[in-house]
């Protein structure tokens, strides 16, 4: 299970640098040498990178729960890099870590908003930088302005790189989750894009309702959608049909577990019995 510290919001982290490729692998196989490593006197060195980006990397793999706030591999951490896809070559490791960020309110606090509390389908970075200050305002939190704008810039990069940056083709080729598709940019905006059925392996799926749901013995497909500790339809950008063609898939390769049944149009997802999400990673990854 994925252990999140308690809920705070937290800005600015990053040191200006957006993830990159193999910036958790690296970070997690110096870890998997050393677990004291980032302690070292020579880990700019070490991990080949400038002492901003030592920060960043430390940053990301805790934001990724790669690693835990005393920088210990986690479970999820082991599993993911260790055992399944050391170096993210499965676009299922991509969208796992995509969801691991938009669920993080406490450490990846800007891409939890943007996914979970941003509604604008197209929107310029000055109009994701003020809803973001608006919606910190209203919860009573300061947070400096020029650091709510590194932040816009940062995730923007990271998930949208575009020819107005001089530095795109850099950033492209450095930037994972790009790949994804959940943000363009065109004609001077950005524009959240609904992912595709059968994008998403069903697994993954699974993994995220037993991992942020798995109290509940009934839930309701808006909940699913739409709901405070999992919103599907938001951080994975799917409508309510392609989200029941994902439930349709998961009952249909786990009837065991699940069950999906309508009354009166409603659509509500029964769980038959609780599996640990990290289960949902083997099977997935075993199969490929």
């Amino acid at each position: 299970m994925i252990k999140l510290s308690t809920p705070k919001y937290a800005f600015g982290r990053h040191s200006s640098f957006q993830l990159r490729y193999g910036w958790l692998t690296k970070g997690f196989l110096a870890l998997k040498e050393d677990a004291n490593i980032f302690a070292a006197d020579n880990i700019t060195a070490i991990l080949g990178v400038g002492k901003n980006m030592v920060g960043s990397i430390t940053y990301w793999l805790k934001a990724a729960c790669i690693v835990d706030d005393k920088n210990k591999i986690t479970q999820f951490g082991e599993n993911l890099l260790g055992q399944y896809d050391t170096y993210l070559e499965d676009d299922a490791s991509l969208w796992l870590l995509h969801l691991t960020f938009a669920q993080n309110k406490t450490l990846a606090s800007s891409i939890y908003w943007l996914f979970n509390h941003f509604h604008k389908s197209s929107f310029t970075s000055d109009e994701a930088l003020n809803a973001l200050k608006d919606f910190l305002s209203n919860k009573k939190i300061q947070i400096s302005s020029n650091t709510l704008k590194m932040d816009i810039s940062v995730i923007l990069r990271m998930y949208a790189p575009h020819k107005s940056n001089k530095n795109q083709i850099e950033d492209m080729l450095e930037s994972p989750l790009s790949l994804l598709n959940l943000i363009t940019y065109h004609n001077g905006k950005y524009h959240f894009n609904q992912s595709k059925n059968e994008q998403i392996p069903v697994e993954i799926i699974g993994f995220s309702i037993s991992e942020y749901v798995a109290d509940k013995k009934i839930i309701a497909l808006k909940d699913l959608m739409y709901g405070d500790k999992l919103s599907l339809g938001r951080i994975f950008k799917i409508s309510e049909e392609n989200l029941v063609f994902y439930l349709e898939k998961l009952v249909n390769k786990y009837p065991q577990t699940y069950q999906l049944r309508e009354d009166a149009g409603i659509f509500q997802l029964h769980i038959l019995k609780q599996i640990n999400s990290l289960e949902f990673l083997e099977k997935y990854y075993e199969q490929s």
